[in-house]
């Protein structure tokens, strides 16, 4: 279990280009992450985000505990992480569990593809990433771990303009329909062939 404080900004495809050229010339290459979230959103209770991830091939539960809204205020939630098999039967049964118990007007279910580069260095972390699945999106993230460091003095930093996504559910709601794809309107084949292009 992890503590951290993040902050995330939206940048347009130009912004990330010259983000990515910027932070390449200060931190050097970084790491590429490829990332699938499968997620069963409640609007109605923003302190606990539960979903499944693959990441690089690895696939976890996790959860994170705090609310949501601190990723534009750059404070702190928890992150809980329980490791699964790399077995697209299984994280789709699973997936099809979560979406399950999840009930109510509030409730998204939706697919979330990204890549990701990544950049490590004294107690930070930043993340610029092309997302997809119905069209591109741009963001970027400052995770901190230490309290002496503040996320958006650290964008201010390194030049990377702060455009805080509006933290409502009608914001999120138009995001993943215009970004994301929706899990109900997939096929179980669909859903398989997409978690398969994840893992191992």
């Amino acid at each position: 279990m992890t503590e951290e404080k993040e902050l995330l900004t939206i940048l347009s495809k130009d912004e990330y280009k010259q983000v990515l050229d910027r932070l390449k010339e200060e931190f050097g290459e970084p790491k590429v992450q490829k990332r699938l979230s499968l997620q069963s959103d409640d609007y109605g209770q923003t302190d606990i985000d539960t979903r499944i991830r693959i990441t690089n091939g690895k696939a976890e539960l996790m959860q994170k505990v705090g609310d949501w809204r601190n990723i534009t205020k750059g404070k702190s939630r928890t992150e809980i992480s329980i490791p699964l098999p790399s077995d697209a039967d299984v994280i789709a049964g699973l997936y099809t569990i979560i979406r399950n118990l999840m009930r109510g007007t509030k409730i998204e279910n939706i697919v979330m593809q990204f890549e990701s580069f990544i950049w490590e260095s004294e107690g930070i972390e930043i993340k610029l990433t092309h997302q997809f699945g119905r069209s591109d999106a741009y963001n970027c993230e400052f995770e901190v771990f230490e309290d002496s460091c503040k996320p958006e003095d650290l964008m201010k930093k390194y030049n990377v303009s702060i455009n805080l996504p509006t933290q409502t559910e009608d914001f999120w709601r138009k995001w993943n329909e215009k970004v994301n794809l929706n899990a109900n309107k997939l096929s179980d084949e669909e859903l398989l062939e997409i978690i398969g292009k994840y893992l191992d």
